[in-house]
């Protein structure tokens, strides 16, 4: 409730409360915080955090990524629904764009980054 206030002794009628709720739109940042960490031999496990201002409620991101050099074909990954998503099968040692968009009632600009798989394993333990 709202009352005026002349700046004297007599105050005003209270006003009657007003819920206003807004549309939803599509979001106006893109995903913070891009990261990823390799897994050997082929893949890697991208991460992100929700957008700054979504704008409404996120229901899935979508990540998509390609060799940086442009040969290949992008490949998206649709509906994901956590805030991270492993992505395999990557060419070792070459370097991929990835990019991740939030999604509310459509597709919000895209974070961008530059993974790579690595392509060393581990060795096996020594003299056991």
């Amino acid at each position: 409730n709202i009352r005026s206030h002349d700046g004297k002794v007599m105050e005003g009628q209270k006003s009657n409360a007003s819920v206003v709720m807004t549309t939803e739109y599509i979001p106006t940042t893109q995903p913070r915080a891009l990261t990823f960490t390799a897994r050997p031999p082929s893949g890697v496990d991208v991460s992100w955090s929700e957008p700054e201002t979504p704008n409404g409620i996120v229901r899935y991101y979508i990540v998509e990524y390609m060799l940086e050099d442009g040969s290949g074909n992008k490949t998206t990954l649709s509906n994901v629904t956590g805030l991270s998503t492993p992505i395999d099968g990557l060419i070792p040692s070459r370097n991929y764009n990835v990019t991740v968009r939030a999604f509310t009632v459509g597709a919000g600009p895209a974070a961008s980054l530059s993974v790579v798989a690595d392509a060393i394993t581990p060795s096996p333990p020594q003299h056991i």
